[in-house]
């Protein structure tokens, strides 16, 4: 049994990340995609939770969201999972048979946190309904009428509501008006509007420290000397050197000797992920600049994948700056013109096809959840599903690491 999975940020009010929904598909041995039985995905993500990958690397400190399907709820899979770890999703084709509603009580007194996705009014969800914590509406599948509707009924009833597959800052604003509290979509992924942020130019340390990373022979003692100007930096540098990732017994104190440790490509990597947070405006989710992280490193890993290690750092480089575009609200071709990257990155970034941008294409197909379509490519990839999926637990729990 295979499985992929796709994390996807749910943020407040104010686009801070306070949870994940796992959305996955499960795959028999012989690829062929098995999703329409519920059933043995979802147990396929619980093994892989708690067995292969771990729930403290995917939540990150925060509760997933996790959906059961009726027979699941009725054979208490929740209780696999801690009661502060999950969030229990009620699918939408469940009802409220007697059976059901013994058991979410039950689970209900021990804790656990129930929400009802794609949630509409219906007469046979009306006891499930008392059960739930948070209610899921759907921006695309329902009118605004119904979710009118849905939302004063439910700020009735006290009820926490979440805003699911918000596409645009409209609909974000329009949401928070009707009381939710809780959203989901890709408008923190839209620019509002382009123009109204002035042009940011490059910090002088960054332009100092990218002229020295471009020479032949790159000085670890240069490198300490313009970097120290930047006491954001310098903690970053110390702070991820010191910690779990990069492990040792002797802790490390100056900048040279935490860049040393580095390494040049590491190094590199701190610091570009570092240029790219100065460059950031006040109020930027953090959750956009963790999915850089992620996009660089899913890149840079799945270089071998695609026969490409020579380029595993143009791979890198283009998913840290392939959001740059929507962190600084700017066209992405105007922001180009000011930074020293390659030409085959550049092109990849403004949407041209090149070998650069068929890896970013894989990974943004996973981060929407598409895995039709992701089956498909990786296998004209030639790419196993195992490997592209140790590829990704391992770019969030480097991203976790980095941002923490």
């Amino acid at each position: 049994m295979k499985t992929l999975i796709a994390r996807q940020p749910i943020l407040n009010e104010r686009n801070q990340t306070i949870a994940y929904e796992l959305l996955f598909r499960g795959f028999s041995d012989e690829n062929e995609a098995i999703f329409e039985d519920g059933n043995v995905a979802t147990n396929a993500v619980l093994k892989d939770l708690l067995i292969d990958f771990g729930v403290t690397k995917l939540a990150n400190g925060k509760k997933l969201f996790i959906n059961f399907t009726e027979d699941l709820l009725l054979d208490k899979s929740p209780l696999l999972l801690r009661k502060d770890e999950v969030v229990v999703e009620i699918l939408e084709d469940i009802y409220d048979s007697d059976e059901l509603i013994e058991v979410i009580k039950k689970l209900k007194k021990s804790g656990y946190v129930f929400a009802m996705d794609d949630f509409i009014y219906n007469e046979r969800k009306i006891r499930l309904l008392d059960y739930a914590d948070i209610i899921k509406v759907d921006f695309i599948e329902f009118s605004k009428e119904e979710i009118i509707k849905t939302a004063e009924e439910m700020k009735k009833r006290n009820k926490k509501m979440l805003a699911e597959k918000v596409e645009t800052y409209e609909e974000f604003e329009f949401a928070k008006k009707l009381g939710f509290t809780m959203f989901q979509g890709y408008y923190f992924m839209k620019p509002e509007m382009l123009e109204t942020v002035s042009i940011t130019t490059i910090p002088s340390t960054y332009t100092r420290l990218l002229a020295e990373f471009n020479k032949e022979e790159v000085n670890f003692d240069v490198l300490a000397e313009i970097a120290k100007d930047d006491v954001s930096l310098v903690y970053s540098i110390l702070s991820i050197v010191n910690s779990v990732a990069y492990y040792s017994r002797r802790k490390i104190t100056s900048l040279k000797d935490g860049l040393t440790r580095l390494g040049l490509k590491e190094g590199k990597k701190i610091i570009y992920f570092n240029f790219l947070k100065a460059m950031s405006p006040v109020g930027t989710p953090n959750e956009l600049l963790k999915k850089s992280l992620i996009r660089a490193r899913q890149a840079e890993k799945l270089a071998k994948e695609y026969g490409m290690n020579n380029k595993k750092e143009k791979l890198f480089l283009l998913g840290m700056f392939s959001l740059i575009n929507i962190i600084l609200r700017r066209d992405m071709s105007d922001i180009l013109e000011n930074l020293p990257l390659d030409e085959e990155i550049t092109d990849a970034l403004v949407g041209e096809r090149n070998e650069l941008s068929d890896v970013l294409a894989l990974i943004i197909i996973n981060e929407r959840g598409k895995m039709d379509k992701l089956e498909n490519y990786l296998n004209e990839k030639d790419i196993s599903i195992d490997k592209f999926s140790e590829i990704y637990f391992e770019s969030i729990q480097w991203a976790d690491t980095i941002m923490d």
